[in-house]
């Protein structure tokens, strides 16, 4: 798995529901584990956990290379408060994921087509 599939795969949990608070909740909106089989919604943090944890491919530099793709998009140092402020809505999560995908893909194709 690369930074951007980690990225791609952190939205798709968060599209099928999103939570604030903590880093996961099952159905009745108790907190749960990122990877119980009960969980039923991701904070931004907890979907990029389960992602990780998900496959074990998953390599430090391809958690640093998302994290730092997300770091240039959120002014916020702790992804949970960011997450987690009032204001925050699933639709700006999404994006922010989106957007920190296209990042380390173009950082991927920047050192592809440098390295030919």
């Amino acid at each position: 798995m690369n930074g951007s599939k980690l990225l791609h795969d952190a939205g798709a949990l968060v599209e099928r529901g999103w939570c604030q608070g903590t880093e996961a909740r099952d159905a009745n909106g108790e907190a749960t584990d990122v990877v119980a089989a009960d969980a039923t919604s991701w904070s931004l943090l907890g979907a990029l956990q389960a992602t990780t944890v998900a496959d074990p491919s998953t390599e430090l530099q391809d958690v640093g290379d998302a994290v730092a793709a997300l770091a240039e998009l959120i002014l916020d140092p702790s992804l949970a408060n960011w997450n987690d402020s009032e204001s925050r809505t699933k639709l700006e999560v999404l994006s922010v994921l989106k957007n920190a995908e296209l990042l380390v893909l173009e950082q991927l194709v920047y050192h592809e087509f440098s390295e030919n």
